[in-house]
């Protein structure tokens, strides 16, 4: 497989791989909903609380799996088979280091807990590392050859099979095992589907590394570790000083909400990141994308984070039941954090395609304190407070940061970043009003009716609040333009 690929026509790329990749990502939306589902009935809140206390400490020394050098190969404008080779041995070596550890900090877990479940749980969660490093390199040799349906396609087939062995798993009575076998089986899959499509060779082991793709692996890996450290220490402390049945109500809540959110993110980031990568000497043009499809995404989910918001009772019972209950308040205050993410996660594609990953870690450092700080202040008031903290905190705290960062960076600007999500904020807040001056027969009788309400409201006063604003009513135009020149 040749490691440069000839530059691709951007719209019509971008609008084939945005398509399948939209397609397949649905599909696997609904199977990670329908998993939230199925698995909140075959287990007990204490089973999620077991496996979220351990998972951010094997997810966080994950991290290292492979140095942030798979982002590097997809970026970098030219890259050899000498550079290839380098990079699959060294994150080959990273990982079996990192699954090692993992293993030697099971007994420390198990005794920060003081339960000695969390031995096997901790080893068993160590195996999908390995998996992980040695898939490195065909992944992200696919995502630089832009072949985003045969990426779409592997990770609709390592859901589905995640999601069987884990169901199987747990109606079988494996109780929290269950949890940790999903991501194993998963782990294979998507090794043997990488190895299977790219047909890539590496040649004999050599650790040595080109420098400057050392310094940007390792700045990314930096921003990676202090990012996952702000976002998975509320588990640790919910887990440590609640207990892990209220720590199994958080996980519910987060999962139910945000990875929907980041199963939206991270397939878009899959495509953006190459495409603005070979076109970030263009300012205006890289300006001009990065805009336009965060309008675009921004119009997808807000509304849809707003209406979940509104409607968290409503959400829980539905899919859980009344026993599940206690999720709904976490749910909301999640929510509220949420609407702000569909955009400030996309501000990764403006460091890491203009090569600024030492002022993205930088940032990550900056994120991670005001977040690790908001999760202590709100540890008093349990699992809500924390949830509550982090999102007032992301309000007052980061989103400022993050715009004057993003202006100084360039070449999007503050007002392009504050105005896309400001004005669906305004459209979540008059559906909010709008919602609570309704009539009860509409919004107490049936939680579906309620649901499809709040969608109606939500939706309705986003779309119309972006025609009547010139800057989104011109990037919705210019979208759809592009979308019908290049299916012509």
């Amino acid at each position: 497989m040749n490691a440069n690929p000839p530059p691709p026509q951007f719209g019509r790329v971008a609008l084939r791989g945005g398509l399948v990749t939209a397609g397949a990502q649905g599909f696997k939306i609904a199977i990670q909903f329908l998993s939230v589902v199925i698995l909140a009935r075959l287990l007990v809140p204490e089973d999620f609380g077991l496996v979220a206390s351990v998972g951010p400490i094997v997810a966080f020394v994950g991290l290292l799996q492979d140095l942030g050098l798979q982002q590097a190969v997809i970026q970098r404008k030219e890259i050899d088979q000498r550079q290839l080779n380098q990079v699959f041995w060294l994150t080959a070596v990273v990982g079996l280091c990192a699954g090692a550890v993992v293993a030697c900090l099971a007994p420390a877990i198990a005794a920060f807990y003081g339960d000695q479940r969390m031995w096997g749980i901790t080893l068993a969660s160590a195996v999908p590392l390995l998996f992980g490093s040695l898939a490195a390199v065909p992944i992200a040799l696919m995502n630089r050859h832009l072949q985003f349906g045969q990426l779409a396609l592997n990770d609709t087939i390592t859901a589905a099979v995640g999601l069987l062995a884990t169901a199987t798993a747990a109606y079988l009575g494996l109780g929290y095992w269950s949890l940790v076998l999903g991501p194993a089986v998963s782990a294979v899959v998507a090794l043997v589907a990488g190895w299977l499509v790219t047909r890539w060779t590496p040649s004999w082991p050599n650790l040595k590394i080109d420098g400057d793709i050392f310094r940007f692996g390792a700045n990314l890996t930096g921003f990676n570790l202090v990012n996952f450290l702000s976002r998975n220490l509320d588990n640790i402390l919910i887990g440590k000083y609640s207990g892990a049945t209220e720590l199994g109500y958080y996980d519910r809540a987060y999962k139910l909400l945000l990875f929907p959110l980041q199963n939206i993110n991270q397939p878009l980031t899959r495509i953006m990141v190459p495409l603005l990568s070979r076109i970030h000497e263009d300012k205006q043009r890289f300006r001009d994308i990065y805009v336009r499809t965060n309008w675009l995404l921004a119009v997808i989910t807000m509304p849809g984070i707003a209406t979940l918001t509104l409607t968290s009772e409503q959400v829980v019972r539905l899919l859980f039941g009344e026993r599940w209950m206690a999720v709904a308040p976490i749910f909301a205050w999640l929510g509220i954090a949420g609407l702000m993410q569909s955009v400030s996660s996309t501000t990764g594609w403006i460091f890491i395609c203009q090569g600024k990953t030492k002022t993205m870690f930088h940032w990550g450092i900056y994120s991670s304190l005001t977040t690790v700080a908001s999760f202590i202040v709100g540890l008093h008031w349990g699992a809500i407070g924390v949830a509550a903290a982090y999102a007032i905190s992301g309000y007052v705290l980061r989103v400022p940061v993050l715009a004057a960062l993003i202006h100084r960076v360039g070449p999007v600007t503050a007002g392009d970043f504050l105005g896309i999500q400001g004005l669906f904020i305004v459209s979540s807040l008059l559906a909010w009003l709008s919602y609570l001056s309704l009539p009860a027969l509409l919004t107490s009788q049936s939680d579906l009716l309620a649901i499809l309400v709040a969608i109606a409201l939500n939706y309705g006063f986003a779309l119309a609040l972006m025609l009547a604003v010139p800057q989104s009513r011109r990037a919705l135009l210019a979208t759809l333009a592009n979308v019908a020149s290049n299916i012509g």
